[in-house]
């Protein structure tokens, strides 16, 4: 009889815990994120196709990159519309310091990541100091951009116009050459797991309240005592740091960096606007939604219009993301919500399907 309470005790706390759960948005999204992180570990067993596995590795780089924007724009509201500043600084960072210095691309990428998060202190820095706000701030990162990739374009150190590139000879964990794709799949699923702890332990912080007071009311917030710029910088410094990791890896992976891709505008809103966008900015699971979405569209839209007229599949990619912003202006995760708290209220009377 002992036993039979027990299981019961423990069988009541686990419904408990479970419906605790759902019953949190919040903690809801979190659910769906690792679900797709399991299902997304397990393509490898599954696909065999090379190009197709390179399209899930790409999209769920692009998650994490998505991540790191998403804290930025998301949670605190600045418009830093050219966050790929900061990919490309973690690239050329993983770059040289393996070219030049033989440091293993896993410690090069965490140094990148150290270099981008100083590039955000500068850049959060001038913003603050001279009070861009809103467009104002995203022109001055559009501007920095132009800059940096002109910068690039004739330094001859990081290679130029002509870029630089790392060999693939001789397979080796140190250097991160791996004979088949999969390694990279794990490694970037290891990121995104990390990106996610961090941006939902952000979120439920006293940091992350401030964070989204300040989205909702800059003036407001300053006025109830919140240091405005503190946090304004945190966010920066924080989505610029994992943007540089997230640029390393990415480096590694598609193995070449040129200035005219790394400062790109239109790279800029593939890689890290297009995913928090489509799957719900300021959401938890919007940036790795968005992104497996948004990538295999993209790939989908090249393929079936290689063959027409130029620029065909940009067309058709650009509307795609212009219906997604008209008719879901909330995201993929806002329709998600209002689904779940259609079901809460269905079953769960009591529960406000909130955090």
């Amino acid at each position: 009889m002992t036993v039979d309470k027990s299981t019961n005790t423990s069988t009541v706390k686990s419904h408990t815990w479970l419906r605790d759960v759902f019953l949190d948005w919040d903690r809801t999204q979190m659910v769906i994120c690792f679900v797709l992180v399991v299902l997304l570990a397990l393509t490898p067993l599954f696909i065999n196709s090379t190009y197709y596995l390179g399209i899930i590795i790409l999209a769920t780089i692009y998650a994490f990159i998505g991540i790191s924007w998403n804290i930025v724009a998301g949670f605190t509201g600045q418009l830093l519309i050219a966050q790929i500043i900061f990919l490309a600084i973690g690239a050329y960072t993983t770059i040289v310091l393996f070219n030049n210095f033989l440091i293993s691309p896993w410690v090069g990428i965490l140094i990148a990541g150290i270099v981008s998060g100083l590039c955000g202190v500068v850049v959060a820095f001038i913003t603050l100091r001279y009070g861009l706000k809103m467009d104002y701030f995203a022109l001055f990162t559009i501007a920095l951009m132009v800059a940096l990739r002109t910068l690039f374009l004739k330094w001859d150190y990081v290679g130029g116009a002509v870029g630089m590139w790392f060999g693939l000879t001789n397979p080796s964990f140190d250097k991160m050459i791996f004979a088949n794709k999969a390694p990279y799949l794990y490694i970037a699923l290891g990121l995104v797991v990390i990106g996610l702890i961090i941006q939902y332990r952000i979120y439920r912080s006293k940091i992350g309240k401030y964070f989204l007071a300040i989205r909702e009311d800059d003036d407001a917030a300053s006025a109830l005592g919140v240091n405005t710029s503190r946090y304004k910088m945190v966010a920066v410094v924080i989505g610029a740091s994992m943007a540089g990791v997230g640029g390393g890896f990415y480096m590694m992976y598609v193995t070449f960096i040129e200035p005219p891709q790394g400062f790109n505008l239109g790279l800029n809103v593939e890689i890290v606007m297009a995913g928090p966008i489509i799957g719900g900015l300021g959401s938890l699971a919007g940036p790795i939604v968005g992104a497996l979405l948004n990538k295999p569209f993209a790939e989908i839209m090249r393929g079936a219009l290689a063959e027409g007229r130029s620029g065909n599949s940009l067309i058709v990619y650009g509307s795609f993301l212009i219906l997604t912003i008209m008719f879901m202006p909330r995201g993929v995760t806002g329709v998600l919500h209002t689904i779940y708290r259609r079901i809460i209220n269905r079953f769960y009377p009591q529960g406000t399907g909130e955090s």
